[in-house]
């Protein structure tokens, strides 16, 4: 009798049952079993529900509620502005610029945004904006100092002593005390019509302003019509110069239409034709 049928049989698994059984005993597989299939399992659903274009909106409107009841809490509402540094037409500027309709919500207010508004004015300079308790909106405005008034055809343009427009005016009412200056391009020249003015320093009563000429240089122009050429070189220091010619010759006094300064080594001075100070063609020259 043949034992073989009764032999115990091999206990070591086939190969392919091996790598099964590893593969269902690596970590990856029992992630993917333990958070893989409950997401699948609730994402499904979703998908399915969202997929309804009105259910979605529903969803959205209802967040959106929640969003507004939050940020709408009265901690969080700003009820007034106030801005420090500004003038009445300036504040009043500011205000229209910025449109905001109070009371708002912190959360929308952008307040880089609102800075960067305020500086697209051009009377502003610098600008700050913080939000104070109380619920207030608070700006710091820094205005440009009024120092030049450049004459135009239609009125004066109000500008920086560094000729940065700060708006515009239609007489000199409110800025009678601002120097003039005119000409093509004499804003881009301010700072040096700011030097002149400065050495001058009320020394001529009667200035009536500046002129650039050529855009390169600058005439004083005298209430009286007479005419101060300067050169286009360190102006300042010519006027110096005149200053303390007139105050040895009292040349600006004489009847003299036009007094040529535009070269350091030789003055020339024009004679006026009659008392309303044309100028006469022949030239008398001084020299230094």
């Amino acid at each position: 009798m043949s034992f073989s049928k009764f032999r115990k049989r091999d206990p070591a698994p086939s190969r392919l049952r091996y790598k099964f059984s590893r593969w269902m005993l690596s970590p990856v597989f029992k992630k993917t079993l333990l958070y893989g299939v409950p997401i699948i399992l609730l994402t499904l659903p979703s998908l399915v529900f969202f997929n309804d274009q009105n259910n979605k909106e529903q969803v959205q409107e209802i967040a959106f509620d929640l969003y507004r009841k939050l940020i709408e809490r009265p901690e969080f509402m700003i009820d007034a502005l106030s801005i420090e540094g500004a003038s009445d037409s300036l504040n009043s500027e500011i205000r229209e610029v910025l449109g905001l309709r109070f009371p708002i919500s912190s959360f929308d207010l952008d307040l880089a945004d609102l800075q960067k508004r305020i500086l697209s004015l051009p009377p502003v300079e610098i600008a700050e904006a913080h939000i104070k308790g109380g619920g207030i909106l608070h700006l710091k405005v820094g205005e440009k100092a009024p120092a030049l008034l450049l004459r135009k055809e239609n009125g004066f343009a109000v500008l920086s002593e560094y000729g940065q427009y700060i708006r515009s005016v239609p007489s000199r009412e409110h800025f009678f005390d601002l120097p003039v200056i005119a000409g093509e391009g004499a804003e881009s020249a301010a700072s040096q019509a700011m030097n002149i003015f400065q050495v001058i320093n009320k020394k001529f009563d009667h200035i009536r302003g500046l002129v650039f000429v050529g855009q390169r240089r600058w005439n004083i122009i005298m209430k009286t019509g007479q005419v101060v050429m300067l050169p286009e070189n360190d102006p300042a220091k010519a006027v110096q110069k005149i200053l303390i010619l007139d105050q040895a010759e009292q040349i600006l006094s004489r009847d003299i239409a036009v007094f040529d300064f535009r070269l350091s080594s030789r003055i020339t001075l024009r004679l006026p034709l009659d008392e309303f100070f044309e100028i006469d063609p022949k030239v008398v020259g001084v020299r230094n």
